[in-house]
């Protein structure tokens, strides 16, 4: 049998009631402090992320910059704000904190420009006027072409601002920056097509260099064969060709200008690439001069002074001008124990046209040049200009002169023969004349010629002279008193002799006048005549027809009755 357990029921427990929270048990009081939690953080987090950099930029002076007003430019567009300013640790310059946008980040390299705007006279102008109404600023160049940095070197003069795309930017080098500045301009047949960048030393300190920019479309003129030349001021040229004074435009005199010139032959070569390097000549003389390819050194020895030559004369062939004159030197050669001047030519031989011959080369013109040498070429100094006393190279054929080298063949450079100069040539003429005259017998000849006065002497002093001289004048009294007599007598006989000729003629003239009587009567018994000629003749016609006309007479006509 199975005992069955009693079951007890189960103890009942109360139940925990479920709790639900909601806002509405929060208190509105906290609401506002929460909307301004945020709102706080937005604009925090809105200025931080609209926060450019912070740089240093360093000038000399902080005349007119106020620290939170002074905004930062690039073309009249505001691109940062001067935040603060002071001076460096050792108060030598003005240490100037700016606050830049953040856009601008990007271009703030070691290429970027900085300078304070305001008004400035110059020699290119007025400039800045525009700040004695808005204040002073400061002018900003961004350029990403460099190096990423944060501190900067302020400029004291405005910079060139490029225009992008708006032309090209080239790089001359000198060994003297003269008057050329910032600013200068780049001068096409004086019209400005481009300005200077500005001026600065190259790494060795020995040479300028110039940046400029020119612009499009006349950058597409400078070639790789283009030559710029330092047009500034007024020129004064006293050479061997004579004084010339060249001068452009006002402008270019009193701030400087750069011009450049292409040679004909290359307009159509492709254009310069940006920041081609060019040397910058001092005229443009020197520039035309040395705008040609091939270029070729000669050597030339003179031996006689060469006072007048000078570096950059011309060398001309034929008063064509070919070259000039590259360096003049005085050589003690001890051997011979003389002087000898060298002189070392620089020719341009596509100066000249060859004719029938093309596309020659270096070599080429080196062998025409060897070639007229043996026909004649000879170099020979000339004078210039009387006025200045400038000498020059002069090249030409002489057939008939022999080839003179004065050089022993130690210079690397090829030797020309050169002749005598003209005025030492007269000088030898002359003293040629005066040795021909101390040779003469000067003082027998003077001794010969005393001699001869004092014979001259003795005869005109001689009786025989006053003598003759008596006798003379006897005979020029004996013409004079036979003159008195034709005066007196023939003169008077040959007017009455005249005077009856003249008589005479008239009477003739009287008689041969067309109404005299003698004229009448002759002209008619000129009639009488010439009708009794006829007659005769008539008669000498009948009797030759009827010659019995003598014996029997002359019959009449006798009428025949029929």
């Amino acid at each position: 049998m199975m005992t069955r357990t009693p079951i007890t029921p189960p103890s009942r427990q109360p139940e925990s009631p479920e709790v639900k929270k909601g806002l509405h048990n929060i208190s509105l009081v906290w609401i506002v402090p929460v909307v301004a939690v945020l709102i706080g953080g937005w604009l925090i987090w809105r200025e931080v992320a609209a926060k450019g950099p912070d740089i240093t930029v360093t000038f000399l002076s902080a005349e007119g910059l106020t620290a939170g007003k002074t905004p930062v430019k690039y073309r009249d567009v505001t691109i940062g704000t001067v935040k603060d300013i002071k001076l460096n640790e050792y108060f030598t310059e003005v240490e100037l904190t700016l606050q830049m946008s953040p856009e601008i980040e990007p271009y703030l390299t070691d290429a970027a420009k900085f300078w304070v705007v305001r008004p400035r006279v110059s020699a290119q102008g007025v400039t800045g006027l525009e700040t004695i109404v808005s204040g002073f600023y400061i002018e900003m160049i961004p350029d990403k072409n460099g190096n990423e940095a944060r501190h900067f070197k302020g400029f004291d003069e405005p910079q060139f601002i490029e225009g992008s795309g708006e032309g090209t930017r080239f790089i001359l080098t000198s060994r003297e920056a003269g008057s050329i500045a910032q600013g200068t301009p780049v001068l096409l047949r004086g019209v400005a097509v481009g300005e200077v960048l500005g001026t600065e030393l190259d790494d060795t300190a020995q040479n300028v260099s110039v940046p400029v920019f020119v612009r499009a479309p006349y950058d597409a003129l400078i070639k790789s064969s283009t030559r710029f030349w330092d047009s500034s001021g007024i020129s004064l040229d006293l050479n061997a060709e004579g004084f010339s004074v060249r001068a452009q435009s006002i402008r270019s005199v009193i701030a400087g200008g750069v011009n450049f010139y292409t040679p004909d032959g290359d307009m159509e070569s492709e254009a310069a690439p940006v920041n081609t390097v060019f040397p910058l000549y001092g005229s443009r003389k020197e520039a035309e001069t040395l705008a040609y390819g091939i270029s070729q050194q000669y050597i030339l020895y003179f031996d006689s002074s060469v006072r007048g030559l000078s570096v950059g004369a011309p060398v001309e062939f034929r008063g064509i001008r070919v070259g000039e004159v590259e360096s003049v030197d005085l050589e003690y050669v001890s051997e011979t124990n003389s002087f000898r001047v060298p002189v070392v030519i620089n020719m341009q031989p596509e100066r000249v046209v060859m004719v029938g011959a093309e596309n020659l080369g270096a070599g080429d013109y080196a062998d025409i040049a060897a070639q007229l040498v043996r026909q004649g070429m000879r170099a020979r100094l000339k004078t210039g200009s009387f006025i200045t006393g400038q000498l020059y190279v002069d090249l030409d054929v002489y057939a008939m002169a022999p080839a003179r080298y004065l050089g022993d063949g130690s210079s690397e450079l090829t030797e020309l023969p050169t002749l005598q100069q003209k005025s030492e040539e007269i000088s030898q003429s002359l003293s040629s004349l005066l040795e021909k005259i101390e040779t003469f017998p000067i003082e027998e000849i003077g001794i010969r010629l005393l001699g001869t006065v004092e014979g001259m002497e003795n005869i005109v002093t001689s009786p025989a002279i006053e003598q003759g001289m008596n006798s003379i004048s006897e005979a020029a009294a004996g013409i004079n008193q036979l003159v008195t007599n034709l005066d007196t007598s023939v003169v008077p006989a040959t007017r009455d002799a005249l005077n009856a000729a003249e008589m005479a003629l008239g009477g003739v003239r009287d008689m041969t006048a067309p109404n005299s009587p003698v004229r009448y009567n002759f002209e008619e018994a000129l009639k009488e005549l010439s009708a009794a000629a006829r007659s005769l003749r008539t008669l000498a016609d009948y009797l030759e027809q009827n010659p019995n006309a003598l014996i029997l007479g002359k019959s009449g006509n006798q009428e025949t009755t029929p």
